[in-house]
């Protein structure tokens, strides 16, 4: 096997929220290796740190004890090799479609980031002019211009009616195949973990520790009312209710 693109050893992360109450753990001795082409979907329940994950692997955030390796090297800043898409797009207001997404090195990249996107028709239009799925799609453009070997994305499908959900859910699953980018997907949405990943990450409630690291060795598409999809979801429930 290929030596890991990503690699975290023992990974714990302490806030100090100001209080009496002292420090809050987030994270307590994540240890998780991802290998180059694999889709990693990581689930949790909402605050349990699966975002100050994501961070750490971006290099947004330092740890507080342990390390996270990318290609073997520690990760202590942020880097345009590993592209992160966040729950709200966070589009500049006073820059088009085009120049947004330009923005992070594209060049003449951005107007085939575009045509891909379907938004062939909007590379001049302004932010406030995009229904909340466009900008979505934006946001994910302007992450996949620096032609990025690990795209983080940190719930970019939330707050989404279903349609559009599963649309962008397809749109997502299309990137992986065609581009062969590696992904890590935030979510707390079972159904969009086990529709997308190769791989599911379950972390525990707050401090999260990794309960269970499991294949999810199906082809694609995947659709929940399938019987092994649907068996492997009722397993799931059932972990999260004992953890």
């Amino acid at each position: 096997m290929s030596a890991p693109l990503l690699q975290l050893q023992q990974v714990s992360k302490r806030f100090n929220d100001g209080d009496e109450r002292g420090n809050v753990v987030a994270l307590r001795d994540i240890s998780l290796t991802v290998h180059e082409g694999e889709f990693v979907s990581v689930l949790g329940p909402s605050g349990c740190g699966k975002s100050t994950l994501l961070r750490i692997i971006a290099g947004l955030t330092a740890p507080t004890t342990g390390q996270c390796l990318y290609k073997g090297q520690p990760v202590n800043k942020p880097s345009l090799e590993r592209g992160y898409v966040f729950q709200d797009p966070r589009l500049f207001p006073w820059l088009t479609v085009l120049e947004n997404i330009n923005l992070a090195g594209a060049g003449a990249n951005g107007e085939e980031l575009l045509n891909k996107m379907d938004l062939a028709e909007f590379g001049q239009a302004l932010p406030h002019e995009l229904s909340g799925g466009m900008a979505r799609r934006v946001a994910l453009a302007r992450a996949l211009a620096p032609q990025p070997h690990l795209l983080l994305l940190d719930e970019p499908l939330a707050n989404l009616d279903v349609p559009l959900r599963q649309n962008l859910q397809a749109e997502l699953q299309r990137i992986w195949e065609q581009q062969g980018v590696t992904c890590i997907l935030v979510t707390h949405n079972i159904d969009e973990a086990l529709a997308l990943g190769t791989r599911l990450i379950l972390l525990s409630k707050r401090p999260a520790i990794i309960r269970y690291d499991l294949a999810l060795d199906m082809s694609f598409p995947r659709k929940i009312h399938q019987a092994q999809v649907a068996a492997l979801k009722t397993q799931i429930l059932e972990w999260m209710e004992v953890h």
